[in-house]
């Protein structure tokens, strides 16, 4: 009886499929391997990415929040809009440019000479941007709940990623074009857990007694 001989193009198509059941197989075995690493992971909850990449430093919680500058010669040019303040105090938080009237998110400070700005408190700094409107602008993050901005400034002597102290200088005041009437100033906002709250209020209070409010 004469062995068949198995024709080329046959040879082939075998080997081709062997090597897809091959890979299919693989496939399959990695997939049920990523599905349960992912269940084991959805055990956790996660914050993003750059939290896991950058390291914030324990802010001590009776740290008392001081104001961003030392000297005695620095007033305010306009006030947090604060929806429970007066009428006079909510006109004098009112910003007016090029036909549009906005709601001051934090408080802007002035004098007629440059001045340090200082960290109110201790912190990380997260990000620094220069802005045609606000300003160079220096973002600090000084707990999981708790950011500030120092804007308008005219020099910034920090990089991002730095550790900050309280009261050490991060740059010096400046002007912008929100307020371009203003020699020497500095906007200065703080948020507590993304919501936007009143710098006046805090002063010479402990981060627990803002953490706890």
């Amino acid at each position: 009886m004469k062995k068949r001989k198995l024709k080329p193009f046959v040879k082939i198509s075998v080997i081709s499929l062997f090597l897809i059941i091959c890979v299919i197989s693989i496939g399959t075995l990695l997939y049920n391997k990523t599905e349960s690493v992912s269940k084991i992971n959805n055990d956790f909850t996660y914050v993003n990415d750059y939290i896991f990449d950058s390291y914030y430093p324990v802010i001590n919680q009776d740290e008392k929040i001081v104001r961003p500058y030392s000297k005695d010669n620095i007033s305010i040019y306009k006030n947090f809009y604060d929806q429970e303040g007066t009428e006079e105090e909510q006109q004098n938080a009112i910003i007016y440019h090029e036909g549009i009237y906005m709601q001051n998110s934090g408080v802007d400070y002035q004098s007629e000479e440059q001045f340090d700005v200082l960290a109110s408190l201790s912190g990380t700094v997260t990000n620094i941007s220069d802005d045609t409107l606000l300003g160079k602008t220096v973002e600090i993050r000084n707990s999981t709940e708790l950011i500030v901005l120092y804007q308008s400034l005219g020099e910034v002597a920090v990089k991002k990623g730095d550790t900050i102290a309280q009261g050490q200088i991060i740059g010096k005041s400046g002007t912008c074009t929100l307020n371009s009437e203003v020699k020497q100033g500095l906007h200065f906002e703080m948020y507590k857990n993304g919501a936007v709250i009143n710098p006046e209020k805090f002063y010479d209070k402990s981060v627990k007694d803002l953490t706890n409010n």
